[in-house]
């Protein structure tokens, strides 16, 4: 698999999976524009890249419509074109404490404003935003990054997360079924624990058999990628072996 010449948009690019997937995509000879919301978190991505000057910091909050505009109009100048988008950046989480627990009467309107403004609404912006380019190209990859859960069951306590990731999936399905005669294929990549530093923050002991990080970065390259071009509109779960 190779990215060579490819031009890709990263969400979510300043710590864990985005992180990786910039650094993996740089390897592989892509040009990158990476965004999130820390300026600070973004140059530690490009310090670590194996090229440098083939990442570029597009900072910017998702929940704000003027951001989501500068994102792509800097990584329109950065990149020329946008070849990929991958969708990685979400919210479960603050540096205090987990969003798990309370009931949804008992959560804060900013809390689920948060959740579902940066996961869902900020990614179909941004998402709308980058189409044109593919659209013109006559090509494209769209690749979400959702949570995987073993039911319903488990939406007890953040609801507002759950519905949210199950609505990111069908997101990846619809787009998919618009986009196809555009030959641009749109998927979702739902992985259940992976071993961040938040994961071993928040779930000290579940993070022992944790998903390593560069199994989920393997198979987003390969809906990225040529190789899978044959496949849109799924939603591709990821487990540890623990929970097969």
């Amino acid at each position: 698999m190779t990215f060579d010449g490819k031009r890709v948009l990263v969400t979510g690019a300043s710590r864990g999976i985005g992180r990786a997937l910039v650094r993996a995509l740089v390897e592989q000879g892509a040009t990158v524009a990476a965004s999130a919301r820390s300026l600070e978190g973004l140059a530690e991505t490009r310090a670590l890249a194996a090229d440098t000057a083939r990442v570029h910091p597009c900072p910017g909050d998702l929940r704000r419509a003027a951001d989501r505009q500068a994102i792509v109009a800097a990584a329109r100048r950065h990149l020329g074109q946008i070849d990929a988008l991958m969708n990685v950046a979400g919210v479960w989480h603050d540096a205090d404490r987990k969003y798990h627990g309370p009931a949804l009467a008992d959560t804060s309107v900013e809390e689920i404003d948060q959740v579902v403004e940066v996961g869902l609404m900020g990614a179909l912006h941004l998402t709308r935003l980058v189409l044109p380019d593919m659209v013109r190209a006559g090509a494209g990859k769209v690749v979400f990054l959702s949570c995987g859960f073993a039911g319903a069951a488990e939406a007890a306590g953040w609801v507002h997360y759950y519905v949210t990731n199950k609505a990111i999936d069908a997101l990846a399905a619809g787009l998919a079924a618009e986009l196809r005669a555009h030959n641009i294929q749109v998927n979702a990549l739902a992985p259940w624990f992976v071993a961040t530093d938040a994961v071993r923050t928040f779930y000290p002991v579940e993070s022992a058999s944790a998903l390593d990080p560069a199994s989920v970065v393997d198979l987003a390259l390969f809906l990225a990628s040529p190789r899978a071009d044959h496949i849109s509109g799924q939603t591709l779960e990821l487990r540890s072996r623990n929970d097969i």
